[in-house]
């Protein structure tokens, strides 16, 4: 045979064979898929590389996702970091603000969460609220004076009270004795007094009759409720008044209203006296509408920070809780390594074309040296 066509015969050949082997290892990465059997004997090399170690590599890439790649060091580096924390501020801002300025009303954000709540509903509940409250407060207060609970400032204000109501009084009953009505009184007490005295009724009455000691006694008795001294009697009065209700404890008062009675009406006046209608129909953005800067600009970049310090140090915990690695393997084994192949294949359908021309020059020059050998010693 001719020299130049046995070495391009074995340059071929060679050639031939190391393209097909490369070709054909690539291949062997990844099939067969599965198993192959004849009878029980089950040939070799079948699975594929990938298909039979898959398992092992499910295992193996979860440790390294675990131990080199999602560590806490480097999620915590990650939260921790200046620029990740403004672009979380900023999101945190966009969306509170969002939600601060919905136009949604009390009652269509609770509907959206399938809760019915009416003004009567609300009403009724702040009432019982309310009347719970007082009972619970009344539990440890009923056996303490009225006297020790108040301020100093609000015992000044109840004596600046009694003494104005004396002044009231005495003011009222002086009004009513200049009144016409208050004379007509007075009148027709003095001719009753006198009609009841008998014997010594009658003879005042003959000699100065009814309307003359009215017209006598009516001075002096003006004279005695406008007179400084009729004050001060009042005043003491109603202190001594008020200073046997401050040494009585409170289940004193509760006990002549009624524990309930109070509870009831005290629940019912507040709840009606509070706006619930126009709080349900309030929406969103007038509610918060004061307080919006103030959220946006200090709230919520105070919350944001607060919450990735808490999650930097709970960083390991919650990894351990999710069981990242578990987390990886199970993913990998139920990975379908027809889309595995397809996948490493489109990234690296390039650089395996090359290993394979690589095989065929290789197998190239390996059958060009034994050709010149055989050439050689042939």
């Amino acid at each position: 045979m001719h020299p130049v066509i046995l070495i391009l015969i074995m340059i071929g050949i060679g050639a031939f064979i190391g393209g097909l082997t490369n070709s054909l290892a690539i291949k062997m990465l990844f099939r067969p898929y599965k198993a192959l059997y004849i009878g029980k004997f089950r040939l070799p090399f079948t699975p594929g590389l990938i298909p039979k170690r898959q398992k092992e590599l499910a295992q193996q890439l979860g440790k390294m996702v675990v131990n080199h790649l999602l560590t806490p060091e480097g999620i915590r580096r990650k939260l921790t970091h200046s620029k990740f924390q403004e672009q979380m501020t900023g999101w945190a801002k966009a969306e509170v603000t969002k939600m601060l300025q919905q136009e949604k009303t009390v009652s269509d954000l609770l509907t959206v969460f399938h809760v019915e709540v009416t003004s009567d509903m609300l009403k009724q509940n702040i009432a019982e609220w309310v009347e719970e409250r007082y009972h619970d407060v009344m539990t440890n207060y009923r056996e303490v004076r009225l006297e020790d609970l108040l301020t100093t400032q609000w015992k000044n204000r109840i004596d600046d009270g009694v003494d104005q109501s004396a002044d009231y009084i005495q003011q009222s009953i002086v009004a009513y004795f200049h009144s016409t009505e208050g004379r007509e009184k007075v009148s027709a007490l003095i001719e009753n007094y006198l009609d009841n005295q008998g014997f010594l009724g009658n003879m005042i009455s003959s000699f100065m009759g009814p309307e003359g000691l009215t017209e006598r006694v009516y001075p002096i008795l003006l004279k005695y409720v406008s007179d400084r001294e009729m004050n001060e009697w009042l005043k003491s009065l109603l202190h001594s008044e008020k200073n046997k209700w401050m040494d009585q404890p409170l289940s004193y008062i509760e006990d002549m209203i009624g524990s309930q009675t109070i509870g009831k009406t005290l629940g019912q006046a507040v709840s009606n006296y509070l706006p619930v209608e126009q709080w349900t129909k309030k929406t969103i953005a007038e509610w918060s509408e004061p307080f919006q800067e103030k959220i946006s600009e200090h709230v919520v970049p105070a919350l944001v920070e607060k919450s990735i310090v808490l999650l930097s140090s709970k960083i390991e915990h919650m990894m351990d809780t999710f069981r990242l690695a578990e987390v990886v393997q199970e993913e990998v084994e139920s990975f379908q390594v027809e889309r595995l192949e397809e996948m490493v294949l489109g990234i690296s359908r390039r650089e395996f074309k090359m290993i394979t021309y690589l095989g065929a020059l290789l197998g190239g020059i390996i059958g060009l040296l034994q050709a010149m050998i055989v050439l050689f010693f042939g």
